[in-house]
C-alpha cells in the first residue's frame, strides 16, 4: 500500500494525535455493524422471553374482546371500524412499545460503548467525494463489500441448515400439534421457536466476533502512516526547528533586558577584565541573607553590563578567578554559596570604602 502524498509505504502505526484526530475530527472509530445485530438479537428475544406470558395474554384478550364487540354490534359503519382500528393500534403499541423499546435502548448503548460515548455529526456532513461515480464503483468492489457479501452467503445458509434440519427432527412433534388446542400449540411453537433462536443468537456471536477482528484489522491498516507523516506530525507537535530557535532567541532577549535593568541597583560587578562580568546585590540591613547574583554575561554582555554599572556609579571590581567561578557556579537571582563569603565581603568592604559607606549608615 504506497502513501499517495509522498510515495511511501505506510508501515508505521498510528500515533496517539493520529488516532485523536481521527476520533474527534473524523468520527472515526472502531466499530462493528454485526455487534449492533448480535446484541439487538439478544436482548430483543430476552425480552420477549420475560414478557412472552404478557404478550400473549394482551393479544388473547384483545381478540376476545374485538370478536365479542363484533358480535353484539348490529351495523357496521365508520365509526365501528374507526373504533376497531383505534383499539387494534393501542393494543399492537402495548405489545410491541415493550419489545421497540429495548431495541433502541440496545442500540443506543451498544453504539455508547463501541464509540467510548462519542457523539459528532461529522460522518454525516455530505461529501462531494461520495458522489463520484468512480468513487462509488471502487468501494461497491472493494475488498469490504466482497467480505459483506461472503460474510452474508455463509451467514444465510447456516441459519438455513439449522432450521431445516431442526424442522426435520421434531416434525413428527408438529404433526402431533393438529391434536393439541389452540393455546398449547402457540405455546409449543414458541417454545421450538426460542430453540432455533438460540442457535442463531450463536452464528451471530460468532459472526460478531469475527466482524471486530476484521474491522480491527482495517481500522488499524486504515490508521497506518508513513515514516515520513510520523516525522511531519512529530515536526507539529514540537515546532518547527527555526521558530523554536527564534522563540529561544526571542526569550533570552527578554531575559537580558530584565537582567540589564537590574545592573543600575546592584551594589558591585565582578569583572574578569572584559571577558566575564557578575552583578550582585546586598542587603545589609538584612545579615542573615548573602550577596546575590542579579546579572552576569560573557564578552559583549560583560562589556555591556560593565558600561552600565560604571554609568549608574556602581562599584565595579576586577578578579579574575572570582568572576569566573561566579559566572559558571551561581544562576540569575541565586544566592552566592558560602565558599565565596570572604571573597565577596573583601569587594564589598573596598566598595563600602570608595564609597565612604560606614555599616553604621
Amino acid at each position: 500500500m504506497a502513501d499517495s502524498g509522498g510515495g511511501q509505504e505506510k508501515t508505521e502505526k498510528a500515533t496517539s494525535k493520529k488516532r485523536k484526530d481521527a476520533r474527534m475530527k473524523e468520527g472515526n472509530v472502531l466499530q462493528s455493524k454485526d455487534i449492533y445485530t448480535a446484541a439487538s438479537l439478544f436482548f430483543i428475544f430476552f425480552a420477549m422471553y420475560i414478557l412472552g406470558r404478557y404478550m400473549l395474554q394482551s393479544l388473547r384478550d384483545s381478540m376476545t374482546d374485538r370478536l365479542n364487540f363484533v358480535s353484539t354490534e348490529d351495523t357496521v359503519n365508520v365509526e365501528f371500524l374507526l373504533t376497531l382500528l383505534r383499539e387494534g393500534i393501542i393494543t399492537v403499541v402495548m405489545i410491541v412499545g415493550p419489545i421497540a423499546a429495548v431495541a433502541i435502548l440496545t442500540a443506543i448503548v451498544t453504539g455508547a460503548v463501541q464509540t467510548k460515548g462519542l457523539f459528532t455529526m461529522q460522518p454525516l456532513r455530505p461529501k462531494f467525494s461520495k458522489l463520484n461515480p468512480i468513487t462509488g464503483m471502487k468501494r461497491l468492489f472493494s475488498l469490504q463489500s466482497l467480505v459483506n457479501i461472503i460474510k452474508g452467503i455463509i451467514v444465510v445458509g447456516v441459519i438455513a441448515v439449522l432450521v431445516y434440519n431442526q424442522i426435520r427432527s421434531n416434525i413428527i412433534d408438529y404433526q402431533q400439534m393438529l391434536d393439541m388446542e389452540l393455546g398449547q400449540s402457540i405455546l409449543y411453537i414458541a417454545r421450538a421457536s426460542f430453540t432455533i433462536i438460540v442457535l442463531i443468537f450463536m452464528i451471530f456471536i460468532f459472526v460478531a466476533a469475527a466482524d471486530y477482528l476484521w474491522q480491527w484489522y482495517q481500522y488499524e491498516k486504515k490508521l497506518k502512516m508513513s515514516k515520513q507523516e510520523v516525522k511531519d506530525e512529530y515536526k507539529q507537535i514540537e515546532g518547527d526547528p527555526q521558530i523554536k530557535s527564534k522563540i529561544k532567541q526571542k526569550q533570552r532577549e527578554v531575559s537580558q533586558r530584565r537582567m540589564m535593568e537590574s545592573v543600575p541597583t546592584s551594589d558591585v560587578v565582578v569583572r574578569n577584565p572584559t571577558h566575564f562580568a557578575v552583578a550582585l546585590t546586598y542587603d545589609r540591613e538584612n545579615t542573615f541573607v548573602a550577596p546575590k547574583v542579579v546579572a552576569k554575561g560573557k564578552d559583549a554582555l560583560a562589556l555591556k553590563i560593565i558600561d552600565i554599572a560604571e554609568k549608574n556609579d556602581v562599584f565595579v571590581a576586577e578578579n579574575r578567578p572570582l568572576a569566573r567561578e561566579l559566572y559558571d557556579t551561581v544562576e540569575i537571582g541565586k544566592e552566592i554559596p558560602p565558599t565565596l563569603y570572604n571573597a565577596i565581603a573583601v569587594i564589598l568592604t573596598d566598595m563600602y570604602q570608595a564609597k565612604g559607606i560606614t555599616m553604621d549608615n
